[in-house]
């Protein structure tokens, strides 16, 4: 048997695998544009890229995104408590969605800009630290912050 003395110090007791629902559809959620994009293409052509970083980071890039949306399904917090921090992050955690979404309207709707296309990269990001954080899912925090990092590096280099 376990003691209370072991569960308080060996934090890696707190996570396990399985299927978390809330990760699921914070997941999906700012997916859905994405979906749209693929049926109907925006009003104006996107602007040219011009990536700054070599494939390697990209591909690291992708990875940690990958691993971020993995770990954020799959790892459950099993002493997760709220609090109000945690309130305080979901609410800017869903402001930042809510932006994004706006965002994707103006996308299809308007000529695109450096600067939609940088929140773009920004506001996703922003989200799903907050998610992580929300779920008090640390161990997706560290692709997180990396996926953020080349995301917004790469976005703003390409297009500012």
């Amino acid at each position: 048997m376990q003691s209370n003395q072991d569960r308080v110090t060996n934090p890696a007791k707190a996570f396990r695998l399985g299927f978390s629902p809330l990760g699921f559809v914070a997941v999906l959620l700012p997916m859905i544009p994405n979906a749209l994009w693929v049926l109907l293409p925006p009003v104006s052509s996107p602007l040219t890229a011009n990536t700054p970083f070599p494939p390697w980071v990209q591909l690291i890039g992708l990875v940690c995104q990958s691993l971020m949306i993995a770990l954020l399904i799959l790892v459950i917090n099993t002493r997760r408590q709220p609090t109000p921090g945690t309130v305080v992050v979901g609410l800017i955690g869903a402001l930042a969605l809510v932006g994004y979404l706006v965002l994707w309207v103006l996308y299809f709707l308007t000529p695109i800009t450096p600067t939609i296309l940088v929140m773009m990269a920004i506001l996703p990001s922003v989200y799903f630290l907050c998610v992580g954080l929300y779920l008090q899912n640390y161990p997706s925090l560290v692709p997180a912050i990396l996926f953020a990092t080349i995301h917004i590096s790469d976005t703003a280099m390409s297009y500012l």
